[in-house]
């Protein structure tokens, strides 16, 4: 139990400190909202033993969006959580030849795969922008 929960916290941490570098990759709005024209990866928090994956985006005006792939998304948070588990962060990913970073494979299921309806409550529309610091 106690090798789990130190497990837990390593992983965690590093996913918090990975994701909360300045200097970021953004998504810019194609049509901004009031006062914000993009957002970024703020924190990804995962809870392996209920399979959720919660992404929280910051806003430029400093709105935030909450996103969670849950047992009953499509896909599910289980499923995310064991394809992050296994991936190879520093290749390409989906065609882009410079990064496979993290928030790049967020923003492409959030954006291009528009997955954003269902887990954000509303869709974002944009381009990603920025690079790996």
């Amino acid at each position: 139990m106690t090798h789990r929960l130190t497990l837990r916290a390593a992983i965690f941490s590093l996913v918090v400190a990975s994701v909360s570098v300045s200097g970021q990759e953004t998504v810019n709005l194609t049509t901004p909202e009031p006062s914000n024209t993009n957002y970024h990866v703020q924190a990804v928090m995962l809870n392996v033993d209920d399979g959720v994956l919660t992404i929280h985006l910051l806003g430029a005006n400093g709105s935030t969006l909450s996103c969670s792939y849950t047992p009953s998304t499509t896909p599910t948070g289980a499923t995310l959580i064991t394809g992050l588990n296994k991936a190879a962060l520093n290749t390409a990913y989906a065609g882009n030849a410079t990064t496979g970073s993290l928030k790049q494979r967020i923003f492409h299921r959030l954006v291009v795969m528009g997955e954003a309806t269902a887990v954000c409550g509303r869709p974002i529309a944009g381009t990603l922008t920025g690079t790996v610091p």
